[in-house]
């Protein structure tokens, strides 16, 4: 009988290893990104591109919308930490920017890609290889032409683009931006190696700025405080800093400097980039509760933002529809009411939109 027993036992033990097991098994991993290789007939290879899409986009209730596009170099470095931030700061009622596609470009040679002048590296610099320096131009002629051609092929894209870099990858930005301010709407270099070529960029911008180029135009100027960058790094980025403080008078440009007194130029990143995109989408957010008063404020707010960033935005449907259903637990139903009624306005071919402003309309 004890024999039996313990068969019995171990019989269910086993039963239970198996359907924990099976349920391990049975798990979805987390995603946030796919990996795409497009071919580049300008740099003559195949390039690895890592996209990061909005939660809303393949959705199958609210209306399809298109996106803002923020491009990064180092995308594997950076893809996490902007999934996060831009994740965090887009979702709620109290979300301060519009969700966004992320576009993380890997770099096969970063001082050939990122590099806007050739040089040779420098006796003492025993570690470092600058032989393949130089090749900006052309890496950005294959962004602009190629990759941005194939993103806003593949994607729901509304033509708002941000480019951030840091290091090297900050210094193209600020190439960019200072040669072809035109194509990018928003610039973010952090800790950019501006001493590159003996500060060669830095000479040229009182020949290259023209302020008509930069109407409606967003610059964040990062920098970390690391002694270990040398004197040259941080005297370069503090006469940036300097000129755009002197060109800044009268021009369009939306500008902001600020100093990381205790992040290195490793660690700078994760604040540096979360406060570019808070300043970016500044005035985004919504007064949830003056809304929650008085519905007819949306319109105001998001012309007043749409005139800001230079195209047209609307009030997130689900978000909107989101407010409502909080007037209504409130009991602020004539609200709810107006808030749903606008949602037919702003999404008239939402079947979802005009089916919960009836639905209200017949309680």
């Amino acid at each position: 009988m004890s024999i039996d027993v313990f068969q019995y036992k171990t019989g269910l033990y086993l039963i239970a290893f198996l359907l924990q097991y099976h349920v391990a098994l049975a798990q979805k991993p987390i995603t946030i990104g796919h990996q795409y290789q497009i071919s580049s007939q300008i740099l003559d290879e195949e390039r690895e591109i890592w996209i990061s899409l909005p939660d809303s986009y393949e959705d199958s209730i609210y209306s399809q919308k298109n996106y803002p596009v923020c491009y990064f170099f180092d995308g594997n470095l950076h893809f996490e930490n902007l999934v996060a931030q831009t994740n965090r700061l887009s979702s709620g009622l109290y979300a301060e920017m519009p969700e966004v596609i992320l576009v993380g470009i890997i770099q096969k040679d970063r001082t050939q890609e990122l590099t806007p002048t050739a040089m040779a590296t420098p006796e003492e610099w025993k570690r470092a290889d600058f032989s393949s320096s130089g090749g900006n131009l052309q890496f950005m002629e294959f962004v602009e032409q190629e990759l941005k051609a194939w993103v806003n092929q593949e994607f729901r894209t509304n033509g708002y683009e941000i480019l951030i870099g840091h290091s090297f990858g900050g210094l193209a930005v600020a190439n960019a931006l200072i040669t072809h301010p035109e194509r990018f709407d928003a610039y973010v270099p952090i800790d950019a190696s501006m001493w590159w070529d003996s500060e060669k960029l830095l000479s040229s911008i009182d020949s290259l700025w023209n302020p008509l180029k930069y109407e409606g135009k967003t610059l964040f100027l990062a920098k970390a405080n690391d002694s270990g960058s040398g004197e040259d790094h941080h005297n370069a980025l503090f006469k940036f800093r300097d000129e755009f403080n002197r060109l800044q008078p009268g021009s369009p440009l939306r500008y902001r400097y600020t100093f990381y007194e205790k992040e290195g130029h490793g660690s700078v990143v994760v604040p540096a980039e979360y406060e570019a995109l808070r300043f970016i989408f500044e005035g985004y957010e919504m007064p949830v509760k003056q809304v929650m008063k008085d519905p007819s404020l949306l319109d105001g707010h998001y012309e007043e933002v749409s005139k800001r960033l230079g195209y047209r935005v609307l009030p997130d449907e689900k978000m909107i529809d989101d407010l409502a259903k909080v007037c209504e637990r409130q009991e602020l139903n004539e609200q709810a009411k107006e808030l749903l009624r606008r949602n037919t306005v702003y999404y008239p071919q939402s079947k979802h939109a005009k089916k919960r402003y009836l639905n209200f309309e017949d309680k």
